[in-house]
């Protein structure tokens, strides 16, 4: 058998890889979260190639896949490769435990499990009750669960989406003093389980155009100057920013690979940070909001925001046809970098936020994605971005008025402000004092600079 498993997976993997391609998104905070050992992989299930692409996601340790009776009977053929490949029957006599004390048996022995909790494929396209099998095996053996949802495009022509949460511990179920029994636990960790992989359902459904059955073409404002730009400047900005990305949420890092739209707010302190958030978002067509009158005056930068498809704002009066041309791209799944603040802002509170940031994702129902960028701005000092999980203020039940408005300005502040403080405790308190230097410094620039051109323009008005 060990010879037949290892003939199966060197001749089947790079025609797996080709036909049923994968891809990736780690939905926790920590891509690299450590865990050593074997794991119980709970997966929905779709069809019967979700086995393959299971091994094909989570290669290396032996995996052990748990199959029901009428299955493992349909054909003897098929039977032999799935006994030498690792299986474990489920009978429908004895029930799941026999399974479990068997799944135990293989994870002691170092071996992982891969178990598909809804025990039938989905036909409706929506998740089945989940059966305990999973929560059991994990709590007999001491072992963490990878919840796991994809969206089941499987074969030729096609890409599998998988989201990959964060370990589910057995521990805090069994310590938790409201559950009296293993039966008890069980229910909490599967509840918990089902309801994990069903956020992570409607995060792809909202956020991915791919669930709408459609595919993301380049936008007319991401022209050849536009791919150019952001081809060429990425790794500029990776190793003289010295950049390091970081997540609030577990669906923080999913936010980066949206591409159905999303507002993108975040703090402003400089002319780059625009750049620097195209580079953090670089995997879809960002635009973002700028003000009109500094590229009438900069005619250079004024030619390069155009280029990335900016929309210059009046910031002289309200502008609706920039506003509308915001909400146009929102709903045609354009994402929109703004910052609320209006200017550029170097102390550590936050001026009184703007309103359109609000009234684009109230009306459009497309979420904010808070970012703090923290950072010196100076070469080869470290840049720090913190990236919240998505805000979606229809579901705080939030409509189109000025009070809806005020309450998601506080709800976005909140949370930057949260943002801020982990940017803080993650950086190093030398780091923190420079920056804070350095900021101090700009504002005191800003200032003289601001002074010197009012003096100008009085002069001016002065002489006419």
């Amino acid at each position: 058998m060990f010879l037949i498993r290892w003939l199966l997976y060197i001749n089947s993997i790079i025609p797996a890889l080709i036909l049923f391609p994968i891809k990736k998104i780690y939905l926790r905070k920590d891509k690299k979260e450590k865990y050593k050992g074997p794991v119980v992989i709970a997966m929905n299930h779709t069809a019967f190639l979700d086995y393959v692409e299971a091994l094909l996601a989570f290669p290396g340790r032996r995996k052990y896949v748990l199959v029901g009776s009428q299955f493992y009977n349909y054909n003897p053929v098929l039977t032999f490769f799935m006994k030498a490949m690792g299986v474990i029957k489920v009978d429908a006599v004895t029930g799941n435990m026999d399974a479990v004390n068997q799944a135990v048996e293989q994870i002691n022995k170092g071996h992982s499990i891969l178990i598909f909790p809804e025990g039938h494929i989905e036909t409706e396209g929506k998740l089945l009750e989940y059966k305990q099998a999973a929560a059991l095996i994990s709590l007999s053996a001491g072992v963490p669960i990878v919840p796991v949802f994809h969206n089941g495009r499987i074969g030729p022509g096609k890409r599998d989406l998988m989201f990959i949460g964060s370990y589910m511990y057995p521990d805090t179920y069994m310590t938790r003093d409201d559950l009296e029994n293993l039966q008890d636990r069980a229910n909490a960790f599967t509840k918990d389980l089902q309801n994990r992989t069903e956020e992570y359902r409607q995060f792809y459904l909202r956020n991915f155009m791919i669930a709408d059955g459609k595919k993301l073409n380049r936008p007319k404002y991401a022209g050849f100057l536009y791919n150019f730009m952001k081809t060429t400047a990425w790794p500029g900005i990776k190793i003289l920013m010295r950049t390091k990305i970081t997540y609030n949420g577990d669906l923080a890092r999913g936010t980066r690979y949206m591409d159905k739209g999303m507002v993108i707010v975040a703090n402003h302190s400089w002319w780059i940070d625009s750049a620097l958030l195209y580079y953090v978002f670089r995997r879809v067509y960002c635009r973002s909001l700028a003000a009109k009158d500094v590229a009438e005056v900069n005619k250079s930068w004024g030619f390069f925001e155009k280029a990335m498809g900016c929309v210059l704002l009046d910031r002289s009066g309200f502008d609706w046809e920039s506003l509308k041309t915001m909400m146009d791209g929102l709903k045609n799944h354009e994402p929109f970098i703004i910052f609320p603040e209006g200017h550029m802002n170097y102390d550590d509170e936050f001026l009184d936020f703007m309103k359109g940031p609000a009234m684009l994702s109230i009306y459009t129902k497309r979420p904010v994605v808070p970012v703090y960028i923290h950072t010196s701005y100076k070469l080869f000092k470290p840049t720090r971005f913190v990236v919240g999980d998505p805000i979606e203020f229809d579901k705080e039940g939030l409509v189109t008025d000025n009070e809806s408005y005020d309450k998601a300005n506080e709800i976005m502040r909140e949370k930057l402000y949260e943002l801020r403080r982990q940017a803080i405790s993650e950086t190093k308190p030398q780091m923190n004092s420079y920056i804070k230097k350095i900021r101090a410094e700009m504002k005191a620039n800003l200032a003289k600079i601001s002074s010197e051109i009012e003096e100008a323009r009085n002069a001016r008005a002065g002489g006419k």
